[in-house]
């Protein structure tokens, strides 16, 4: 292995400084995924993301409920369709 390592950095010591960079972007992008497929399965972080967001939403709604007051009339459904969107208004 450290033979191996050795004739990297030998190779590395001719490149160029961008082409340094791109290879320590590799590298970088190399341990990324290894460190993403060794830790916990992507069904928890997306369960994980999902519950987030929907503390933050809550937390917004209630904010907006806060500001507006609770008699701010509701939109109907028919309101925010499509039909009622593109509706011609006289």
């Amino acid at each position: 292995m450290e033979t191996l390592i050795a004739e990297i950095v030998r190779k590395l010591q001719s490149l160029s400084e961008i082409k340094v960079l791109e290879v320590l972007d590799f590298v970088d992008f190399l341990a990324w995924d290894k460190k993403q497929l060794v830790s916990r399965p992507l069904s928890n972080d997306l369960l994980q993301e999902n519950e987030e967001f929907e503390s933050i939403a809550d937390r917004l709604a209630d904010e907006f409920q806060m500001y507006v007051g609770a008699t701010t009339p509701a939109l109907s459904d028919y309101a925010v369709s499509r039909a009622g969107i593109y509706e011609e208004h006289p």
